[in-house]
């Protein structure tokens, strides 16, 4: 891959030499001298603020730019001074088909980065969809949910990729049933309510317990709230994951949201390194590049096992909503009409194991959840884990997971429990 130094040749040019500069002048001039790029990335959701740290991560191993970079929602169209710009190279999110012909026709060096128009003549680079539509459904699958569907916008190249992963993911593995979309546009055009009430009137009918794909986070959030709407309980009789992973937004929802995580960083990484060589000379590539999903962040949205008994369902929600509450199994007969050894049955037909040890396993959960997300003494946890006694806690924690709170919350672990593992980026210790 060539690097700075050849870029300096490239826009210094040959009148710098023809000047009559020493080598050694020329050499500094190409220091200072740095190529202008514009990035046309959106900074109003976390996809495109993931991209613009892939871009930063690449200019501080191999050289930086002059960039121009303004804020950007998510929709907002390219700007128009971007077509006469008489700049060395162009990262670009929102590209239009119109957009990408005259960029064409000028032959600046562009890396597109669109999702929405899928080729468009110029060198792209991108999340696999697919495979981010595949990760979702198998996350479902791998939790018991044979029903799945998909809830996604329609006209948009991006979501109908993820699906078309779900359907590959589900296909001889479990019932696919019918989608929903509408489109992205028309959200802002009418009343919430009544967007909700078509996806509430799309849920209804479907079998439980139902495992819903989330086009991404936003949407998500939408099939919550119809389900609220609608008294379904969430996960235990319809399990949602999203994309993206908007960590705040994630745990506005309620329950809290799973999410898939793209790579939106190492798109950056990639756009930026393709755009060096390109603006160096170096031909486009012959093939897009598309960058898979780094993994799932479990909340607990999905965090369950699906099972077809709606009072076991709701037993389940039960602990895992009142579990800071110190309940026991009395709790839950109390508010279930369910006998004891009903619900003791049930339990151990779906689970293995006694209403008692789900409880136990909440609690622990809990625990590690609080010492993961807060620097709260071990007296606090225990009494927001539902412990009477937090020598009790500590000792329960100890026996079950091998190390004690303090030493599991300075862990690899604790700083992993609810988020996801981060890849180095290729190509991050040279080029």
């Amino acid at each position: 891959m060539l690097g700075q130094a050849a870029l300096g040749d490239h826009f210094l040019g040959r009148h710098l030499r023809m000047a009559g500069l020493a080598v050694g002048q020329l050499e500094r001039l190409k220091m200072i001298v740095r190529p202008n790029v514009a990035l046309i990335v959106e900074t109003a959701v976390v996809y495109g603020r993931q991209i613009l740290h892939g871009i930063a991560r690449y200019m501080r191993a191999h050289g930086s730019w002059s960039v121009f970079l303004d804020e950007r929602e998510l929709l907002a169209p390219p700007p128009d001074w971007l077509i006469d710009w008489d700049g060395a190279g162009v990262i670009c999110r929102p590209t239009t088909p119109e957009l990408a012909r005259r960029l064409l026709s000028r032959g600046l060096p562009v890396v597109d980065l669109n999702d929405r128009y899928g080729n468009l003549g110029i060198p792209h680079i991108g999340s696999d969809m697919r495979a981010v539509g595949r990760m979702a459904a198998e996350h479902l699958l791998e939790r018991g949910f044979n029903n799945i569907t998909f809830c996604g916008f329609s006209g948009e190249i991006w979501s109908g990729e993820r699906l078309a992963g779900v359907e590959e993911a589900v296909r001889g593995r479990g019932h696919l049933h019918e989608s929903f979309e509408s489109p992205v546009i028309g959200l802002r055009e009418h009343v919430w309510q009544e967007e909700r009430d078509r996806i509430a009137a799309w849920l209804r009918p479907l079998p439980r317990p139902l495992g819903v794909v989330a086009c991404n986070d936003v949407r998500g959030h939408h099939v919550l709230d119809a389900c609220r709407m609608l008294g379904l309980v969430a996960p235990e009789e319809v399990a949602v994951i999203g994309v993206d992973n908007a960590e705040t937004f994630c745990e506005l929802c309620d329950p809290p949201l799973s999410s898939v995580v793209p790579d939106a960083e190492r798109v950056g990484f990639e756009a930026a390194a393709l755009l060096n060589r390109l603006m160096a000379g170096v031909p486009p590539p012959s093939e897009n590049l598309r960058i898979p999903p780094i993994g799932v962040v479990t909340r607990r949205s999905t965090d369950v096992v699906a099972v077809d008994d709606p009072m076991i369902a709701r037993a389940v929600h039960f602990i895992r909503e009142q579990v800071a509450a110190g309940i026991g199994v009395d709790d839950i007969l109390a508010v279930l009409p369910v006998s004891r050894s009903g619900l003791e049955r049930g339990f151990r037909r779906h689970f293995g194991h006694s209403p008692h040890e789900e409880i136990r396993q909440a609690r622990l959960k809990r625990v590690k959840q609080l010492l993961a997300e807060t620097d709260w003494p071990l007296e606090r946890i225990a009494a927001s884990a539902g412990y009477d006694h937090p020598e009790y806690m500590m000792a329960q924690f100890k026996r079950e997971i091998g190390m004690t709170p303090t030493e599991w919350r300075r862990s690899p672990e604790a700083s992993y429990f609810i988020r996801p593992i981060k890849k180095p980026l290729a190509g991050d210790k040279g080029s």
